[in-house]
């Protein structure tokens, strides 16, 4: 009966530590890119500039501007947020979450790649959000799973970047102006289309804004090694005392 109860014990405990966690996340309350949970670093990418605004729901969030010129750089600015995997005993399963939200004239198509050794080497085009960013000035939010990565897991240089990206399809920015794929950023305003005619008179623009709040870095917390191995030793005696 002790061995029965050592082993559901041990199991419960493992079963624990496998639930999802928050490993670092930024809320960007009192205007701040300070981590509000665990430990990591928020920065910007190419020359980008940010401020605070309000959040999704309320409170606050981070309002980036001086994005690139329509035609240019595409996949060079945005935001970067360094998160160290390996906080404790160290997480596995990493997925990431954001609410991301444009101005009409940013654009609508946002890029992730990510990093394993801090920064000094990226993998870049990971993944991307379909275009949805649109209508604009509107919280969409986002989750990124980086599971299949096994390099993210228990890694203290883990980090990723949303970056703007042009549209990898053909789209109609206005009444008058088309672009091809890979060409041009797409604004977020919705009179820009894909497969009808544009609308209005209005074009993608480098002030135009992306805002992030809530950028979470998820996981599911490491067994200590003890644990395992006891539920090892505890399986095994349960089942030489049924013999």
């Amino acid at each position: 009966m002790t061995k029965t109860l050592l082993s559901v014990g041990i199991t419960a405990l493992i079963v624990a530590s496998a639930q999802g966690a928050v490993v670092t996340q930024w809320t960007f309350e009192g205007d701040s890119t300070s981590a509000s949970t665990g430990a990591g670093a928020a920065s910007l990418v190419g020359d980008t500039t940010a401020t605070f605004a309000t959040g999704n729901a309320g409170g606050r969030a981070w309002n980036s501007t001086n994005y690139k010129a329509q035609g240019t750089g595409s996949g060079q600015a945005g935001v970067q947020f360094l998160a160290s995997t390996a906080q404790g005993l160290g997480f596995g399963g990493i997925s990431v979450s954001f609410d991301h939200r444009s101005s009409g004239t940013g654009s609508r198509w946002a890029q992730v790649d990510y990093t394993v050794d801090g920064g000094a080497n990226w993998v870049t085009n990971f993944w991307n959000n379909n275009g949805g960013l649109s209508p604009h000035d509107t919280f969409y939010s986002f989750t990124v799973d980086f599971s299949s990565v096994s390099a993210a897991a228990n890694n203290a240089g883990f980090g990723f970047r949303i970056v703007s990206i042009f549209a990898p399809v053909a789209f109609n920015q206005n009444a008058t102006l088309a672009y091809g794929a890979n060409a041009a950023y797409m604004r977020s305003n919705a009179e820009a289309n894909y497969n009808l005619p544009g609308v209005g008179t209005g074009n993608y623009g480098n002030t135009g804004t992306w805002r992030f709040d809530n950028v979470t870095v998820n996981g599911t917390l490491l067994p200590a090694p003890g644990a395992v191995a006891l539920l090892g030793v505890a399986g095994l005696v349960g089942s030489r005392r049924r013999r």
